[in-house]
């Protein structure tokens, strides 16, 4: 009877960095996969080992993995493996020159190597034990053998195919493994995010030209009057701070930008009531999508909560309508007169350290779904 067609179980070794060297092994120790590339993105690198596999462990020659391996083996569920000490370059190859010898592999730069070197590295420290379960599976297999030569032809004289009672028989419980369709899926969801990505980075460069022309629209500042933080009390607002910010007015405020300040806001405040592209809420009041929707309508750029810490989810939900959400104390309001400002260099601070937000929060739903 011909075996049916699974894909291999696979040890990763992966060497992270501008160019990555990729090796994949079967449980046999056999190279299926030995591969370098510049610039080689986690998803792309996700798609070619489920292309060549079902991966059980990932290795790294480093005795503390690089966090580039770390998310790789939590967006899989991996178990990650790592040396008890880092080997001297020597030794490395050493192991890698013996290897290729005995195989004939060809190894082409010193990042495949390093990669072929952690896999073989990991695969070595199961190599004995790999021996001894085939040993006993062979004993189990000659006893399991009879038996099932004995129940086949009991089924026979019971009027049973002899086909369908060995189907039956060896029939198990379906083993997880990864879907065959879903490199597929993988790979037209790269493609969706890639076009998305595209439009969030658009919508970025707009809101740094936003914020370049703010810079000629700097609000009339009044001699000796105080600047100060706000937050939000159930009374309305309240100023604090004040001494720390006199302090700054004196060196110069800087550019400013005038925020739309809520202490509920609603999808239909959002239509109605919106003018600038920062806005401030102390909560949100209905579903999240739709409020965000609006915004985005409106050409909102920035959403502050008056929150400790922003929900993940409200992140996301945020981010795929081109927003970036944050918490007060990360861009802080001031007050001129009547009117509530962020000031130009905390928003730049801020979009230089999330920058990446907007791409993360897309490529994140990727990670969840390759883990699934």
């Amino acid at each position: 009877m011909q075996a049916s067609k699974h894909p291999p179980k696979t040890i990763v070794g992966l060497d992270p960095g501008t160019t990555t060297g990729l090796a994949i092994l079967n449980l046999n120790g056999e190279v299926i996969l030995l591969k370098s590339l510049r610039h080689w993105s986690r998803s792309e690198i996700i798609l070619e080992i489920l292309n060549n596999g079902n991966p059980v462990l990932i290795a790294t020659d480093r005795f503390e993995a690089p966090r580039a391996v770390k998310e790789l083996a939590q967006a899989l569920s991996l178990t990650l493996f790592t040396p008890e000490k880092e080997d001297t370059l020597e030794n490395k190859s050493s192991i890698i020159s013996e290897f290729t010898s005995k195989t004939g592999v060809k190894v082409e730069d010193e990042h495949q190597a390093s990669a072929l070197y952690a896999a073989l590295k990991a695969f070595n420290s199961f190599k004995n034990d790999f021996k001894n379960i085939e040993l006993s599976v062979e004993r189990r297999m000659s006893d399991f053998k009879s038996i099932l030569i004995e129940e086949v032809k009991s089924d026979l004289i019971r009027g049973i195919p002899p086909e369908r009672s060995i189907r039956e028989r060896l029939t198990q419980p379906p083993v997880q493994s990864v879907d065959t369709t879903l490199v597929d899926q993988l790979r037209k969801q790269l493609l969706e995010e890639r076009r998305k990505v595209e439009v969030l980075t658009l919508r970025l460069e707009n809101l740094r030209s936003e914020l370049r022309k703010a810079e000629s629209r700097k609000p009339a500042e009044k001699e000796g009057e105080p600047q100060s933080v706000i937050s939000f009390t159930p009374g309305g607002s309240r100023l604090t701070s004040l001494n720390g910010l006199l302090k700054e007015q004196e060196t110069g405020l800087g550019e400013h930008i005038q925020v739309d300040v809520f202490t509920e806001l609603t999808s239909k405040k959002a239509k109605n009531e919106v003018k600038n592209s920062v806005v401030a809420a102390k909560t949100l009041k209905g579903d999240p999508s739709k409020i965000f929707k609006a915004l985005s309508s409106k050409n909102v750029k920035i959403m502050i909560l008056d929150v400790d810490t922003v929900e993940e989810e409200l992140t996301e939900e945020a981010a795929r309508q081109g927003i970036l959400v944050c918490e007060m104390k990360s861009l802080p309001l001031e007050k001129m007169g009547e009117e509530l400002y962020v000031r130009r260099s905390d928003v730049k601070d801020l979009l230089n350290k999330r920058r990446s937000l907007l791409t993360t929060a897309l490529l994140d739903r990727l990670k969840e779904f390759s883990s699934r």
